[in-house]
C-alpha cells in the first residue's frame, strides 16, 4: 500500500503536535519549586516522548513501504494485469482436449484450474510439483491408474492408506530476536580490503608554531621539524562455528545457508562494533572508548551532568572539527532518555528533534548516532557512573577501520557426518583505531 504525502504529512503534524505537548509540560513544571517535575508531570511527559516515539517510527514505516512499493513496481510486472492481456487475447481462440472442443462451462471450469499458474513466479518450488498433480487428479476426478511420481506429489501426509492429499508447511520466515543498533561501520572511514600486511600512517610529534610579524630582514620564530612517528592497523582474526541439522538442511522451504550467511554477518558485525567501541588493542581493535589519548571533559559535580556541562562539552571540540560535515555524537539511548529534559539558559532544549523529513534528530545542532554496544555510564539505581563515559563527540573520519580480506563462510560436509550435521566457519580479518585523538572529545562523569 502507498501512502500519500498528505497521510505522511498528517503524521508530521501529529509530530509538531506531541512535541509542543511536552514543550508544555517542561514549561508548567518551571512554576514548581527548584524547577522540577512533579511526579504526575513527570508520568505525563514520558507517555508523551514514548506516543512522539511512535509517532515517528510510523512515519518512517510509511516512507519505507512507500520506497518498497516504487521498487517493487519497477521490477516485477502484476500476474494479474499479464493474464487479463492474456484472456484478451485468446477470448475467441478454441481450446481443445483430445480433439474435443471445450464448451464454455468446460472451458471456464479449465481456466479455473490453471489461474494459479499466473503466480507461478512467486510460488516456491516445492509447490509446483503438487499443483501440478492436483490440477491433473481434479480433472479425471480419481486416483486410479494415475502415475507414481503425481501419487508421491499428492500423497505428503503419513496416512495408513497411502498418505492424505495435503502436506504440511514449513514457514519460509524465522522468529529472531531485534537486533542491537550498530553505528560504526556506517559513520567511521571504512578503508578497502587489505591483501596482506598493515596499513601504516604518519603522525606529527610536533607542532610548528605560527609564523610571527617581524622586521624586513629577520625570519620570525625557529622551529625544528621531528622525523614523524608512525601507527599502523594490523588486521586481528575473527571467527565463528556453527553445526547445522542436515534434516533442517534438507528442508525445501527454508534456505538454511542463506540464514547462516545472514545471521554470520550480523554477528560479526556485532563483535566488530563492541571493539570499534570498547575493545582493548589486544588480540581486537583499540576501541574509542578505551583510547586513554582522547581528551575528556568532566562535569563540575559528581555523578551529575547539567545543560552547561553538555554545552562546555560539546563546545571543547576544535571548530575544524565540529565543523566537519562527519561529526556525530555516539552514545547510547540512556544518554538521550537522561538529557532530553535539560534546557538552555534561553528555555531551548539541548534535545532537538527533526521533525522534518529527511532531517535527523540532533544535541545542540550536532547530529547523534546510537549504538546498543555502547555502555550506558548508569549504575543500578539509574544515576550517572562514576568514571563513566557518558557520551564521545568527535568526526568519525579520524577512526578507520580496515578489513584484510571480506568475511568468509567455509561449508563443512563431512566433519560432522556422524552426528547428522554440517559445519560452517565463518571468518573475517580486522582492525581499526582512533587515528587523531584531537578529532575526539569524551563526556566523563566526575
Amino acid at each position: 500500500m502507498a501512502y500519500s504525502g498528505e497521510q505522511i504529512k498528517t503524521v508530521q503534524d501529529e509530530l509538531n503536535t506531541i512535541h509542543m505537548l511536552a514543550k508544555s509540560t517542561l514549561d508548567a513544571s518551571k512554576a514548581n519549586e527548584g524547577g522540577q517535575m512533579t511526579a504526575e508531570q513527570q508520568v505525563e511527559y514520558d507517555l508523551t516522548m514514548d506516543n512522539f516515539d511512535r509517532a515517528r517510527e510510523k512515519m518512517t514505516r510509511m516512507e519505507d513501504s512507500n520506497e518498497r512499493d516504487e521498487y517493487l513496481a519497477k521490477m516485477v510486472d502484476d500476474p494479474l494485469q499479464v493474464q487479463q492481456q492474456e484472456e484478451d487475447e485468446l477470448k475467441d481462440v478454441e481450446i481443445k482436449i483430445d480433439d474435443r472442443v471445450l464448451t464454455p462451462y468446460e472451458r471456464g471450469l479449465y481456466k479455473s484450474l490453471t489461474d494459479f499458474k499466473a503466480y507461478a513466479p512467486f510460488e516456491p518450488q516445492l509447490y509446483k510439483a503438487y499443483g501440478e498433480a492436483m490440477s491433473v487428479y481434479m480433472r479425471r476426478l480419481t486416483h486410479e491408474k494415475m502415475p507414481e511420481e503425481i501419487m508421491k506429489a499428492l500423497s505428503v501426509g503419513s496416512g495408513p492408506a497411502g498418505g492424505y492429499l495435503v502436506q504440511d508447511t514449513f514457514m519460509n520466515a524465522l522468529l529472531v530476536k531485534s537486533r542491537d543498533v550498530s553505528a560504526m561501520r556506517r559513520i567511521c572511514r571504512v578503508l578497502p580490503p587489505l591483501p596482506s600486511g598493515s596499513i601504516i600512517w604518519p603522525a606529527e610529534d610536533s607542532v610548528m608554531s605560527d609564523a610571527t610579524w617581524t622586521t624586513e630582514i629577520l625570519t620570525g620564530d625557529l622551529d625544528v621539524v621531528e622525523p614523524f612517528a608512525a601507527g599502523s592497523l594490523t588486521p586481528k582474526p575473527l571467527a565463528k562455528r556453527v553445526k547445522v541439522s542436515n534434516t533442517l538442511r534438507r528442508l525445501p522451504t527454508f534456505d538454511i545457508d542463506a540464514y547462516v550467511r545472514e545471521r554470520m554477518a550480523y554477528k560479526f558485525g556485532r563483535a566488530g562494533e563492541n571493539a570499534y567501541i570498547n575493545g582493548n588493542a589486544g588480540n581486537c581493535p583499540t576501541g574509542l572508548l578505551t583510547n586513554t589519548d582522547i581528551p575528556k571533559w568532566e562535569p563540575t559535580v559528581a555523578n551529575s551532568v547539567t545543560a552547561d556541562d553538555v554545552i562546555n562539552w560539546v563546545y571543547s571540540l576544535g571548530a575544524a572539527y565540529a565543523s566537519s560535515p562527519t561529526t556525530r555524537i555516539l552514545c547510547n539511548r540512556a544518554f538521550l532518555r537522561k538529557i532530553r529534559t535539560l534546557k538552555l539558559g534561553t528555555g531551548s532544549y539541548v534535545w532537538q528533534p527533526g521533525l522534518q523529513v529527511g532531517m535527523p534528530d540532533r544535541i545542540l545542532d550536532t547530529q547523534y548516532e546510537l549504538s546498543d554496544l555502547y555502555d550506558d555510564a548508569l549504575d543500578g539505581a539509574d544515576d550517572w557512573e562514576t568514571d563513566g563515559i557518558a557520551a564521545i563527540i568527535g568526526d568519525f573520519n579520524f577512526y578507520w577501520i580496515v578489513d584484510a580480506m571480506n568475511m568468509t563462510i567455509q561449508v563443512l560436509t563431512e566433519l560432522y557426518a556422524e552426528a547428522n550435521q554440517t559445519g560452517y566457519i565463518g571468518r573475517l580479518e580486522s582492525d581499526g583505531r582512533c587515528v587523531l585523538p584531537e578529532a575526539f572529545y569524551k563526556l566523563e562523569i566526575s
